[in-house]
């Protein structure tokens, strides 16, 4: 389960990935302060979403030795 959430993770950031490059020739997209906050904002909900995983591993015991 864990690693089908994380293939779904990692194919959604490479979605996002390819849609917030430049808009057009003259910039804008990951160049511009608004690319930076989503970056940034993708980068906290990844690590969210890796925080809520291992806590649910955890309540299911995957992660006890």
């Amino acid at each position: 389960m864990w690693t089908t959430t994380n293939m779904h993770l990692t194919n959604l950031l490479f979605w996002l990935q390819q849609r917030l490059g430049p808009v057009d020739e003259r910039g804008g997209g990951r160049n511009t302060d608004e690319g930076f906050h989503i970056s940034g904002g993708a980068v906290v909900a990844g690590a969210i979403a890796a925080g809520v995983g291992a806590f649910i591993a955890k309540k299911l015991g995957a992660l006890d030795e």
